[in-house]
Order: C-alpha cells, then sequence, then structure tokens
C-alpha cells in the first residue's frame, strides 16, 4: 500500500451524488482534495456553487478546501440541467444544508486553480470530472501542455447501450449536456489513453438499498441520529423518490458521482485489485454531437482494445466494482464527517 495521498481536483455539480463524491474526496484516508470547481449541470452553476460550498461547510471542511466557480454553460448548446431529478436547487431534500461560511476562492479563476495544482503535483494530479466535461475540455483546450501532466481524468459520464436522456433515451446526462466538450476529451491522442470513464453500466450497480438507507440514519453511539446523518439521509430519500419517479428505480436511487474515485483507488497502488476488483474494457469512444438528432449524446464504441495491448490505448470504461467494498469506504467516510460536521444537533 502506498503511503502518498492521491491528489485530487473535484470538477461537479452538486448534485445528491455529487454530495457523496465531496464526502470521500474529503474525508477518504487515500485523497488528497486540493481544490472544487462547480460548475453547471444538475442546476445552474449558481446553485451548484452554493451547494458546493454548502456541502463544505456542513463537513466542516470551509477554511481547507477552496471552491472556485467553475463552467457556466456549454462550448454550443444552450444549458439544460436536472430538476426533475435533483429538484430546483440541484440538492433539494433537507432543510439541513448550512448557510456557507466560506465565499468562492477569487484569487484566480478555477482555470488557472486547475493549472496551478496540476503543475504542483509533479504528475500526479487526477481530475475528476463528476458533471459537464465542459471545464475539463476548456482547460485542456486553452492548456494543451497540461494533457501530459494530469495523472488520470476520471468521468462519471455515458453509457455502452444505455441511457437516461434524449428523444430515444439513448443518452446518459453528463456527456448530453456538453457533447463537443466530451468528444474533445475523448478523442485527444493524449488524454484518451489516460481517462477513466465511469457511465451507467458501472454506476448503476452502485444502488443505494434500504439497507444502505437505513445505515445512514441508525446511529451506532447515541440514541437518536445526529443532523449531519439526517441531512445525507434526507438527501437520499429524495433522490429515492425521483428515480422511481422519473426512471422507475424500484430498489433504490443510483449514486453515481463517487464511483469516479474508486479505481484511483487500484491505479494508484492504495488497494489491490482483489479488493477493489475494478473491470474495465479500453475503448475509443464517440459522442453524437448533431443537435437536431434523437440521439445527441449518445455513445459510440468505435473501437475496442486488448487490454494487454503494448503501450496501452483507450479510454478505461469501468463495468464493475466491490460494491460491498464501495459502500464500506462511504460509511467510514460519514462516520468521520459526522465527528467534523458544523451542523448543530439541537
Amino acid at each position: 500500500m502506498t503511503v502518498n495521498k492521491i491528489p485530487i481536483w473535484l470538477d461537479c455539480d452538486p448534485g445528491h451524488d455529487d454530495a457523496v463524491a465531496i464526502l470521500l474526496a474529503c474525508f477518504h484516508p487515500a485523497f488528497d482534495l486540493r481544490g472544487i470547481s462547480a460548475c453547471y449541470g444538475n442546476a445552474s452553476q449558481e446553485h451548484t456553487d452554493y451547494n458546493a460550498r454548502s456541502l463544505i461547510t456542513a463537513m466542516g471542511k470551509s477554511g481547507s478546501v477552496p471552491v472556485y466557480k467553475g463552467a457556466a454553460r456549454p462550448w454550443i448548446r444552450e444549458p439544460h440541467y436536472a430538476p426533475d431529478i435533483h429538484g430546483e436547487s440541484g440538492l433539494d431534500g433537507t432543510t439541513l444544508l448550512p448557510v456557507p461560511l466560506c465565499e468562492d476562492a477569487n484569487d484566480t479563476d478555477y482555470i488557472h486553480a486547475i493549472e496551478r495544482e496540476i503543475l504542483a503535483c509533479n504528475g500526479e494530479l487526477t481530475l475528476l470530472c463528476t458533471g459537464a466535461m465542459t471545464g475539463a475540455a476548456t482547460l485542456m483546450k486553452e492548456h494543451p501542455e497540461l494533457r501530459s501532466k494530469v495523472k488520470y481524468l476520471s468521468i462519471m459520464g455515458g453509457g455502452v447501450g444505455i441511457g437516461n436522456i434524449n428523444d430515444n433515451m439513448s443518452a446518459e446526462f453528463n456527456a448530453w449536456i456538453d457533447p463537443h466538450a466530451a468528444n474533445f476529451l475523448f478523442h485527444d491522442p493524449i488524454l484518451k489513453d489516460k481517462t477513466i470513464l465511469c457511465p451507467l453500466n458501472l454506476t448503476h450497480t452502485a444502488i443505494a438499498t434500504k439497507q444502505v438507507m437505513d445505515r445512514i440514519i441508525d446511529s451506532d453511539n447515541t440514541s437518536s441520529p445526529s443532523n449531519f446523518r439526517k441531512m445525507f439521509h434526507g438527501l437520499f430519500q429524495f433522490f429515492e423518490k425521483a428515480y422511481f419517479d422519473q426512471e422507475g428505480f424500484t430498489t433504490g436511487p443510483p449514486i453515481h458521482d463517487p464511483m469516479t474515485l474508486y479505481p484511483l483507488l487500484e491505479l494508484y497502488g492504495w488497494e489491490s485489485n482483489d479488493v477493489v476488483q475494478f473491470e474495465f474494457k479500453r475503448m475509443d469512444i464517440d459522442v453524437i454531437e448533431d443537435l437536431d438528432s434523437k440521439d445527441v449524446g449518445k455513445l459510440i464504441v468505435k473501437k475496442e482494445y486488448p487490454l494487454d495491448a503494448q503501450p496501452p490505448q483507450g479510454i478505461r470504461v469501468g463495468f464493475k466494482v466491490n460494491i460491498d467494498y464501495y459502500w464500506k469506504q462511504f460509511f467510514m467516510c460519514l462516520d468521520e464527517a459526522e465527528k467534523c460536521s458544523t451542523i448543530e444537533n439541537k
């Protein structure tokens, strides 16, 4: 096991499942969260930025994790949001989220902030994208020299033969809201071979079942759960109802975004393959960009490479992890965050 923490930057659009990604990024002992950029996606950039700062405040990290305003709109198309899944605020379902104690970092913009951290980490930083891919694509387009300096690009997006949006329900939301940015990243000859894609095929295995929901609210050490646990339980309940009403999920909602963190535990050597059990295929991928197409945003597999190809080629497209391990890490981080939370129990 490596003794070095894994430096990461989280570009996200909080978001119920982004809240879990932030939780793991802040409290898992493997990760060194260097900053957050809040982009449009699940809600407007104004809402997601507020949500990111509110979550950081709730977790007692407002003085140590800088939050920057991220991308506000796609490259070409008009912005689209997901109020049917995440509510108008992007994080509906609880009244316990605190007013942020931190303002946005204003020393520079998110592009230069991420650039600074990539360079400071000497080729070891991974950029995580759990919302629109606009921010990552803009960074790499404006600073192409960073393509060789980032360790990995770990993305929640797309689906192989599966979708949740567009006229034919053939696309995944994060790819659909900016297919041009997605293609820029997926087609780049340097970036694609170091990209990890966590598609719906993988994230739909991470279901917050009744057992998960009950354990969130069940506090082993006190007679009643803390307000921090109640906050997460409320968020999960809202997410559960939204996914049942909108997509027919009957056993619980899929918690997509933290999945981007799990392959890193194996790839950086923090845990073994026997523990994480990350299974993937190497692929070249295209995304349908035609905004008039009924399949806009759909992921197309152009080529699949042998896993033993030398040098390794193609995007790592994930299909499986150890789900028991997935939830074990979540609850470990929830326990640690509860100790640091600024949400008062009344």
